[in-house]
């Protein structure tokens, strides 16, 4: 039966993650044809950062307090509504980009609950703990593959041909990972919380864990330089790729597709180098490869080599996701593991506006290789820190205390 819902579960996030990568390129895309100003279509990507800024944490809290599951089928009810509507706003020619506007905010904020509960349902559907590693790889692979790779050139395609059909995809996708999460058996709410505190005492309860636990704290510090780090990287990758390696327009996308290879690849061995290195050394390796990628890319004049470069830092850092993600799932209590999560999606997309501002104001200081050289010292320096804070004696250590403490249904509490 645990392998069943681990299937199921699965066929229901990636039905889900298909519906995103759709649904993220159709929506530039609708936007491109209602306005041609550059900060009226920036703030669509803007309001994308606002939900989980503003809602992480109490979304945490949320998926703590309630049933995932029940949860996870309200947000694809109205993810599923929501769409439909736009499908018919833009099959009657009365869409506009304030609804639009509307609609990235809607979706965003049930993108906050929705994807916390389906990560936080993940260890109840794992019979064997030690499987979190390859289960979360698995899970991340088909991310990558539905939002890099299947999603956006469907969404392209079909858009080319009929705007209203790629949104009739889009609601498809939904409704069919609503139905999959339908039909997973059992219940899924946090053991403890059947008395519960004020959300605002839940999400400091939460904060206090993650504080006072060194292997979380550890591994939140070098999340936040990785966001920030990446972001920096990024933000003006078109422009690095046009004007220093002189990537084409129509081979850009092909360019950026480099990471989403090195990115499956890294998921689907994260489960077996953690297992030959230890977790410790592998969190550590992941991030000094990814500095190592970034230095490379800044380096070079070769789009080929900058490719190299683009998929290495993509297998580093989907080792380190997937890799700290279970160590995260590992640690921390049932019953505190949706605030938990909040408050590293909250810290990483807090950063992530200023890393992308920093490599604007880097690369007119300097130039546009400035931002990725910056940041590849950043991430290295992070991996450094890494090696001596996150070591395999400590993390063994700590999953063996959680492991030792843990309460009714094997649920680990602070170590």
């Amino acid at each position: 039966m645990a392998v069943s819902k681990e299937r199921r579960l699965w066929a229901a996030a990636t039905a889900g993650n298909l519906g995103d990568g759709v649904y993220r390129v159709a929506i530039v895309l609708l936007a491109a044809r209602l306005t041609s100003d550059p900060v009226a279509f920036s703030a669509l990507t803007a309001l994308g950062f606002v939900p989980w800024l503003v809602l992480g944490l109490p979304a945490g809290a949320l998926v703590d307090r309630y049933d995932r599951r029940r949860l996870a089928l309200l947000v694809g009810a109205v993810r599923t509504g929501v769409l439909a509507a736009l499908l018919v706003a833009v099959a009657t020619g009365t869409v506009s980009l304030w609804l639009l506007y509307g609609v990235v905010l809607v979706l965003g904020a049930g993108e906050t609950v929705y994807d916390t509960a389906v990560i936080s349902m993940v260890p109840a559907v794992v019979a064997d703990r030690e499987r979190l590693e390859t289960v979360n790889g698995r899970f991340q692979g088909a991310d990558i593959l539905a939002q890099n790779f299947v999603g956006p050139p469907l969404a392209s395609a079909v858009f080319a041909v009929a705007a209203g059909g790629v949104f009739g995809i889009n609601v498809a996708c939904y409704a069919i990972a609503a139905l999959l999460m339908l039909a997973l058996p059992g219940t899924y709410r946090a053991a403890g919380t059947e008395h519960t505190a004020p959300i605002g005492r839940a999400i400091g309860e939460a904060v206090r864990f993650v504080r006072g636990h060194r292997v979380h704290r550890a591994m939140l510090s070098v999340v936040i330089v990785l966001g920030f780090a990446n972001a920096m990287a990024t933000a003006l990758v078109a422009l690095w790729a046009r004007e220093t390696l002189d990537v084409p327009e129509a081979a850009f996308g092909v360019f950026l597709l480099a990471a989403a290879v090195g990115g499956l690849l890294g998921s689907q061995t994260a489960a077996r180098l953690a297992a030959w290195t230890g977790r410790g050394r592998a969190m550590a390796l992941a991030a000094i490869v990814t500095g190592l990628g970034l230095l490379l890319a800044s380096a070079t004049d070769s789009v080929y080599l900058a490719a190299a470069a683009w998929a290495l830092t993509g297998w580093a850092i989907l080792v380190w996701n997937v890799v700290y993600g279970s160590l995260r799932q590992r640690l921390t209590p049932d019953a505190l593991l949706g605030r938990t999560i909040g408050i590293y999606r909250v810290v990483a997309w807090g950063v992530m506006p200023l890393g992308a501002i920093a490599g604007g104001v880097l690369a007119e200081a300097g130039d546009l290789r400035t931002p990725i050289l910056v940041a590849g010292l950043l991430t290295l320096a992070a991996g450094g820190f890494a090696v001596f804070r996150l070591t395999n004696a400590r993390v063994d250590a700590a999953i063996a205390a959680a492991d030792e403490a843990a309460g009714p249904g094997g649920d680990p509490v602070p170590a």
